[in-house]
């Protein structure tokens, strides 16, 4: 597998630990939400533990956060997203549901059901809804020209060989119907979507077979029809950004050496390290903003949110921080 090159073209401005109980605080988004901003994440036991709930805190300033609310069902909650469309924050999250086993086995997870919720004040949160079929998961939400869409894979155990990517849309985030399928290959799955200003739409998937890069599909503004390239670099829990004609992406490089975060910038397919953060064992799984005071700016600066296991000490096998911080590029 080719890797990207790494080049010293990012700093980290600043970071703070948002949440750290000595549990397992693991997979994080980040919003923008009239005037504040809203992290959310899993807090379980451990990685993949059957009592995972959602956890949203918000900040004023990105350095001091506060609880606005708990969404906890009967399955294992986890991989909060987040996205703020007019005056209403939608809450989205796949839910594994719970399946008993025969013998003398446990209780083991099944599928994924996707769920959300919404708030229009940042606290008051409405009830949980079901979304879309039972085994497909929409692992991350945006929001484009009037509707909301997502690349959602197939999400089921204990044979997950025949995995597929669709294209959703929806009106009103609650009711979706297909637009295409972008992929049966590669075992892909967590993935982000762009639209750029030339009309094509971009899909950045994790994938799961031997190779292990992130592939780069592309469609006309159609969306119709998907041709995908590898990228030479493993990116897992991939989350796109912008910044005038620059695109960035952050996410996981998983390589035997372990794994960390990162972002990196993309272009023509291809990634460009710009910087690994603080983090180590089971780490990653970001949101990522453009910091607003850059917009005009030379160059651009980003707040991110993502967990580790950097600061655990010996003995907490399972803990995991959440963190935010401030990147500023060259």
């Amino acid at each position: 597998m080719a890797a990207c090159l790494a080049k010293a073209e990012a700093t980290l401005d600043w970071s703070v630990t948002a949440y750290s109980d000595g549990a397992h605080n693991a997979f994080t988004d980040l919003a923008s939400f009239k005037g504040m901003y809203y992290l959310g994440f899993r807090h379980g036991e451990t990685h993949a533990s059957l009592d995972g709930e959602i956890r949203v805190m918000r900040s004023a300033d990105m350095k001091t956060w506060e609880s606005c609310g708990t969404i906890d069902t009967a399955g294992d909650d986890r991989d909060a997203k987040l996205i703020a469309v007019g005056d209403t924050l939608y809450l989205y999250f796949g839910t594994w549901d719970i399946v008993h086993r025969s013998g003398h086995d446990t209780p083991d997870r099944g599928a994924v059901r996707t769920y959300f919720a919404t708030t229009n004040d940042g606290t008051t949160w409405s009830k949980v809804q079901g979304i879309y079929e039972p085994g497909f998961w929409l692992w991350r939400v945006r929001h484009h020209d009037g509707a909301f869409y997502s690349a959602a894979y197939t999400a089921v155990r204990p044979t997950p060989d025949s995995r597929e990517t669709r294209l959703l849309r929806s009106i009103d985030g609650l009711k979706w119907d297909l637009v295409s399928v972008v992929t049966k290959d590669r075992l892909a799955g967590e993935a982000d979507m762009l639209w750029r200003p030339d009309g094509a739409v971009w899909v950045l998937t994790r994938t799961g077979d031997d190779k292990g890069d992130a592939e780069w599909l592309v469609s006309d503004s159609t969306m119709q029809q998907w041709i995908g390239k590898g990228t030479g670099t493993p990116v897992h829990s991939p989350v796109f950004a912008t910044w005038k004609d620059r695109v960035f992406v952050a996410g996981r490089d998983y390589r035997k050496g372990g794994s960390t975060t990162k972002l990196w910038e993309f272009k023509d397919g291809a990634c460009t390290e710009l910087i690994t953060l603080p983090s180590k064992g089971d780490t990653s799984y970001p949101g990522l903003l453009v910091d607003p005071a850059t917009v005009d700016a030379p160059a651009p600066a980003f707040f991110i949110t993502w967990y580790s296991q950097h600061d655990a000490r010996p003995g907490e096998k399972h803990r995991a921080d959440i963190f935010a911080g401030r990147i500023v590029v060259e």
